[in-house]
């Protein structure tokens, strides 16, 4: 049965206006991020951090990925009652979701950078959390950085030539109806998420086309690997706590892990309809789950029923034992009319018990180091860095030039090897033996560290 969209807006809209006071006194602090983009133009964005004014001081930080998380967002308000910090970007555009894999990834980097350096924060107790493409944009962040004590993706794409191959089949679906309407029924937003197959594929598809441009005029899949967290993995070094839902229209549960996709589909979806990586034409190492590309023996992935009650949260469960944990709710198939998820009134996903397990370690305990974070570590030190490409000539004090990558990736190897001299020793040698050809920056940045 159709879903009636009208309904399903209102719903949405009511909870993007509902008034839900900030608890206690918080302070409000914005900060300018100046960064370079892959052009090589110096841009600016801000960012917002949000501190409970009772809580004692450093405090702990929720770094927000990517989207903006307004002031009535039951989230914030679960994350502050709980004495955490919250930074998140303000004034988001959804043209930013275009550059998700270029300059809204360096922008990102730069927010989080300067961060860690704000007053009252402690910096070995900040988690990186986002949903969708925030979820990416976490996922991204802890293949760049040293230091995050956990990250919490939410539906996050793990997979991004996939993601957007997928949305670009799911969305052509609805191009034959859409040439059926006149002009003026095209300016009728609701009006066409009314009558398309795939209705929030089709409203949101437009903010992503850019991405796909990028891979039509380039696509060389090893490009889009390195922009893949799954295939990032052997970068991650610090616990990640994934989850997602059956259900997901969006950001298919398949790249994520392929234990929970249902086999058949949904009789809502069209006919052809295609939602499994191994549907696509794409090589068999990109058709692989990023719980492929996670070690089994520290992987914990668990399926749980879905709430059912108006208003209650998704409460994660969790493997304390274990770097990487797969949360899936269950709410059957996708369906033609959905999005991330099928029920719409019912609470936040609720990831504290999480955090405050990982809080109560700091990322002195929780992160480790790997060869392959390390060599990524080294190509921004040296200038050639594919993720974040460092500039010269341009503001040497300005994020993502030469000089401020290296300032960074001292500070974070200094601060790891504080705490695990013999880890980081073991992991240089280790990777001048596997990168021959970083052989001589690697024995730069070791004969810098501040150890």
């Amino acid at each position: 049965m159709k879903r009636d969209i009208r309904r399903m807006m209102a719903l949405l809209s009511e909870a993007n206006v509902k008034e839900q006071e900030l608890p206690f006194s918080v302070e409000k602090r914005d900060i300018e991020i100046p960064f370079i983009s892959k052009d090589g133009t110096v841009c600016r964005r801000y960012i917002r951090i949000y501190l409970p004014e009772p809580a004692p001081e450093p405090k702990p930080l929720v770094f927000i990925a990517h989207y903006e998380m307004p002031e009535n967002d039951a989230t914030l308000n679960l994350y502050l009652m709980n004495g955490w910090a919250v930074s998140t970007p303000i004034d988001f555009k959804p043209e930013y979701n275009g550059s998700l894999v270029d300059d809204d990834l360096i922008f990102n980097s730069a927010a989080l950078s300067a961060v860690r350096k704000q007053p009252g924060i402690d910096r070995t107790r900040i988690v990186v959390s986002g949903g969708s493409a925030g979820g990416y944009m976490t996922q991204m962040l802890s293949v760049l950085h040293l230091g995050i004590c956990c990250s919490i993706s939410f539906s996050g794409i793990t997979n991004i030539l996939f993601n957007m191959k997928y949305l670009q089949s799911a969305n052509n679906h609805n191009k034959d109806v859409l040439e059926t309407l006149t002009e003026e029924e095209r300016k009728d937003f609701i009006r066409c998420l009314e009558v398309i197959p795939v209705p929030i594929v089709g409203a949101i598809f437009g903010q992503f086309a850019p991405i796909l441009a990028k891979i039509e005029e380039n696509p060389n899949s090893e490009i889009w690997n390195a922009m893949s967290p799954s295939f990032m993995a052997g970068c991650l070094t610090d616990p990640i706590l994934f989850s997602h839902f059956t259900s997901d229209l969006l950001v298919p549960v398949d790249q994520l892990t392929k234990r929970f996709t249902y086999a058949d589909l949904d009789e809502s979806l069209p006919e052809g309809f295609r939602i499994r990586m191994s549907e696509f034409p794409l090589q068999e190492k990109v058709q692989r789950s990023m719980a492929e590309m996670l070690p089994a023996d520290d992987l914990f992935e668990h399926l749980c029923p879905a709430p059912q009650t108006s208003g209650e949260n998704f409460k994660l469960s969790f493997d304390r034992t274990k770097r990487f944990n797969i949360v899936v709710f269950d709410e059957g198939n996708a369906e033609a009319e959905g999005g991330h998820f099928k029920k719409m009134d019912l609470g936040p996903i609720d990831a504290t018990d999480y955090i405050h397990a990982q809080l109560q370690r700091s990322s002195r305990e929780t992160n480790w180091l790997t060869v392959g974070k390390l060599a990524l570590m080294a190509e921004r030190y040296a200038g050639k860095g594919f993720l974040i490409p460092g500039k010269a000539g341009i503001d040497d004090i300005v994020y993502g030039s030469v000089a401020m990558n290296r300032q960074e990736v001292l500070e974070e190897l200094s601060e790891f090897g504080e705490h695990h001299r013999e880890e980081l020793v073991d992991t240089f040698c280790a990777a001048m033996a596997a990168k021959p050809e970083l052989a001589d920056v690697l024995d730069e940045i070791q004969g810098r560290l501040l150890i």
